[in-house]
């Protein structure tokens, strides 16, 4: 079977220039942040970003467990979306990665 050929997306203009790849990550960081990103961020680089959100998510997630562990009733809720969160802003910052490794500073 032969397989046909892919049209070469660069020549037609479908690849993402740099600066397109940046608004996507920080449209998807602000989507996936919600309160964890502060509006005072938005001045540092995207990865520093991500980590903020990462060290104030997990403060989050800590509180959640606390009221876990005296049974509050909306401690597993805020535990629960603080990892969740926390699992996709991990795969965030593999995202910033390849597009560094594409681009180099973005």
């Amino acid at each position: 079977m032969v397989e046909p050929d892919l049209p070469d997306l660069n020549t037609q203009g479908m690849l993402p220039t740099s600066e397109e790849t940046q608004l996507a990550l920080l449209k998807l960081l602000t989507a996936t942040a919600g309160p964890a990103l502060k509006a005072d961020d938005e001045s540092k680089p995207i990865e520093d970003q991500i980590d903020l959100c990462i060290e104030r998510t997990k403060a989050e997630a800590s509180e959640g467990a606390a009221l876990v562990a005296q049974c509050a009733p909306h401690g597993r809720a805020m535990l629960t979306q603080a990892q969740k969160r926390l699992e996709t802003l991990e795969a965030l910052k593999v995202m910033v990665a390849v597009a560094k490794q594409s681009f180099g500073m973005i």
